[in-house]
């Protein structure tokens, strides 16, 4: 299951701004009834990203979010093979 949100793109895990890949999935899967709750007493939301125990399921889905962009690149690529090896 690949989800499709309306709205922006989700952040990708292996570019980008990695503080707010881990505000973002730390938002979607870590229980919080306020927004301090999401990164607690951690000095950044790298820090508690890393201190989170996810479930496996949590993992594939977000190995999931990355896999979208994963086909983007690789569609990227071919087209960029084929146009400079006509």
């Amino acid at each position: 299951m690949v989800p499709n949100f309306i709205g922006g793109s989700l952040p990708r895990r292996d570019t980008g701004d990695r503080e707010y890949y881990c505000c973002t999935m730390l938002t979607f899967f870590k229980p919080w009834r306020c927004g301090e709750d999401v990164r607690g007493d951690y000095a950044s939301w790298e820090d508690a990203f890393n201190a989170y125990n996810f479930s496996l399921r949590q993992r594939n889905v977000m190995d999931n979010f990355n896999l979208r962009y994963e086909c983007l690149d690789a569609r990227d690529d071919y087209s960029k093979l084929r146009k400079d090896n006509p």
